[in-house]
């Protein structure tokens, strides 16, 4: 099951070191050496069938150290440098979900996505040819884990102006989308654009997502308002299985 963000239903969409932390009054969100002039997500309410969900965003500087709900859920985020190594998903326990892993190239592109489930015993893997075209090629694998071997599919990601605009692949369903030109949620976040295209979907990473056509087909859609900075302020999202409404808050 792919796991991005934390949020009510489904999976949903964090960073380490020196001096002075400054608290927000409004919330237990922390940020850590700010990076000036940029927008970052501190905090967002989700809202579905009477239920509410409100995750904090925890920085250093530019990177982002975890998401954790007000279920006591958590992503945790390890960089190597400028780069996102792994994400670790945790229950409310500590007990540990999902761990992602992400390798790269000496140039800074993703070669091999991992994901691992340790309490279901799976493991599945992908692994990325980037072509001259502009495209990715994409061959996956899954399997138990520490194996990962059995064959699962092959995808093409194809790419228009840096974001995401078609899926096609021959184990799951192709996805199409279409987006807003104004600035998504985690648009300055240090090496989310690296990753934004794994485990057969689309994260908005510059832009946001308006359409997520899969076949013939909407999936989901979603509209938005925005602050005076073209940043969503909130969201509704509607899908096959229910909507989701979402307010935004920054620093």
């Amino acid at each position: 099951m792919k796991k991005n963000l934390l949020c009510l239903f489904s999976a949903l969409l964090v960073l380490a070191s020196c001096s002075s932390d400054v608290t927000r009054e409004d919330d237990d969100t922390t940020i850590t050496n700010p990076t000036e002039g940029q927008t970052f997500l501190k905090k967002t309410i989700e809202k579905e069938d009477g239920l509410t969900l409100t995750t904090n965003y925890k920085y250093n500087g530019n990177k982002l150290v975890s998401r954790i709900d007000s279920k006591g859920e958590s992503m945790i985020y390890t960089y190597t440098g400028d780069l996102i190594t792994k994400l670790e998903f945790k229950l409310a326990d500590g007990t540990l979900e999902q761990v992602n892993s992400y390798m790269y190239s000496s140039d800074g592109k993703l070669t091999t996505f991992t994901r691992v489930e340790p309490l279901e015993d799976y493991g599945y893997r992908e692994s990325y040819t980037y072509n001259a075209n502009g495209t990715i090629t994409v061959n996956s694998y899954g399997g138990n884990v520490g194996a990962q071997n059995d064959v699962a599919g092959k995808s093409t990601i194809t790419f228009l102006n840096g974001v995401v605009i078609e899926i096609t692949s021959t184990n799951s369903p192709n996805h199409k989308y279409t987006y807003d030109t104004k600035n998504n949620p985690l648009k300055n976040v240090l090496g989310m654009d690296k990753i934004a295209f794994v485990d057969g979907e689309a994260d908005g990473n510059l832009h946001n997502i308006l359409t997520d056509h899969t076949g013939d087909a909407v999936w989901a859609s979603s509209v938005y308002t925005y602050n005076t900075s073209n940043y969503p302020a909130t969201s509704i999202e509607t899908t096959q299985v229910g909507k989701v409404s979402t307010e935004y808050f920054y620093q």
